[in-house]
């Protein structure tokens, strides 16, 4: 149904229009009115024929409505989409002279082009045009409305998963801080060198004749060999404090990096190094086992010769310290006296074109319904898990040209993850 000529047009968002064909800055007095009862001026622009329309308006926007002049030539209207399709810039309008045949006058031509009508039915079609460019340029505007907000929020998730992720991996290494700190409390705490102490005022008070002290008196006689064995646990409780004490400094470093690192994701896709995949797996068992835990767990190791591979460091140690850490969860949820961790370097195939790691332990294993799941984001098998870990995991790897995989043949026999990544062959110039 098309508007009666008393109805304005609504307009929120101003309407573009481009006249095709017509006099230069002029709009037929027949139009006029139309376009002056829009509640929005509108722009407006000119081309004198459909060719100049690429090239003369200089606004750069997006057309909602072309207007072509085909009363003396309707080879314009034939040339118009090829040259600005309908799709690209809105809803072509076409107007005629009145045909002389009365059976087409006050008809509305529609073909795969536009809508043309002659002079008489213009500017009620005009009108009708016009509301449907409204309606389509109210669609778009919201359209992108909606495009922008949901490029906000899928940003906001991005920066919260990054969050997520970075208190998941601080919360790992932080787990090692907080044993070695409590082993370093330990220790100091039950040290024997306020006897050093005592043995000084004893040998303070018998100073005058501390030769005869140290040789005849029964307790001054036992003061060398208590000093000769304090020293060695000393120097023992020192070695294991400093040990201590090194793993801390190694872990505090790292959980800067990890920051560090998911500081500078939103700019760069993180430093990638040719590392040996042993050396990251032992630093994560370093990072992940304590030496208490060799009294339940034996661990078996098969490091094979294989290149470096091309990788984020941080990020592999990252993931390697998550696995082993679930693994060594699994294990304790599985009743049994002792169990075995298997880690496995090697190449895939014999074409030597891939390495795999492999971390496979004798826990309480995956459910096969579950194991379809185990890298879906939010999906977690543990009371207190948040389904974050295995998700970030698994893009990182990927982010990287590697792959993980997840077997297991059921609960209470296990898990195997395997990571697999691609050899960088060496490029000789000629």
């Amino acid at each position: 149904m098309l508007p009666s000529d008393s109805q304005s047009i609504s307009s929120s968002y101003p309407i573009h229009i481009l006249m095709v064909a017509f006099e230069q800055d002029s709009i037929p007095l027949f139009l006029r009115p139309v376009i002056s009862s829009l509640d929005s001026e509108p722009s407006i622009e000119w081309a004198a024929t459909p060719q100049k329309s690429q090239t003369e308006p200089s606004s750069g926007i997006q057309y909602d409505v072309l207007i072509c002049d085909c009363r003396k030539d309707l080879k314009a209207w034939l040339q118009l989409n090829q040259v600005v399709p309908g799709g690209e810039h809105g809803i072509p309008f076409g107007i005629m002279n009145v045909s002389e045949d009365k059976s087409e006058a006050g008809k509305i031509l529609e073909d795969d082009k536009g809508y043309r009508v002659d002079e008489t039915m213009a500017p009620m079609a005009l009108k009708w045009v016009l509301q449907r460019a409204q309606e389509r340029k109210q669609f778009l505007v919201e359209q992108e409305r909606l495009r922008n907000q949901l490029g906000e929020a899928a940003y906001k998730i991005e920066m919260a998963d990054v969050a997520s992720t970075v208190l998941h991996n601080v919360g790992n290494v932080l787990t090692s801080v907080t044993v070695a700190a409590h082993m370093v409390e330990s220790v100091v705490d039950q040290s024997p060198v306020t006897l050093v102490n005592r043995m000084a005022e004893l040998i303070n008070t018998h100073q005058e004749s501390l030769g005869t002290y140290l040789t005849e008196d029964p307790k001054g006689k036992r003061i060398p060999t208590s000093l000769e064995k304090l020293g060695t646990h000393l120097v023992d409780e020192q070695q294991k404090v400093l040990n201590e004490m090194k793993g801390l400094v190694r872990n505090i470093r790292h959980m800067k990096q990890i920051i560090a690192s998911h500081q500078t994701m939103a700019k760069s896709a993180g430093h990638a190094e040719q590392i040996a995949l042993a050396d990251v797996l032992s630093h994560a068992m370093e990072l992940s086992f304590q030496p208490g835990d060799s009294t339940w767990i034996t661990i078996h190791r098969e490091y094979q010769e294989v290149p470096p591979v091309l990788v984020d460091q941080h990020q592999l140690l990252q993931i390697l310290v998550n696995l082993l850490r679930n693994a060594k969860q699994a294990m304790r949820q599985q009743s049994q006296d002792s169990h075995e961790l298997r880690l496995r370097v090697d190449y895939q195939d014999k074409d030597k074109s891939s390495v795999v790691m492999t971390i496979q332990d004798s826990g309480i294993g995956i459910a096969p319904e579950h194991l379809s799941k185990m890298f879906t984001r939010g999906f977690t098998t543990k009371k207190d898990g948040n389904g974050i870990g295995l998700h970030s995991s698994i893009a990182a790897i990927q982010d990287m040209g590697g792959s993980m995989h997840v077997h297991s043949d059921g609960v209470g026999l296990g898990a195997m993850f395997t990571l697999t990544f691609p050899v960088q062959k060496e490029v000789v110039l000629a």
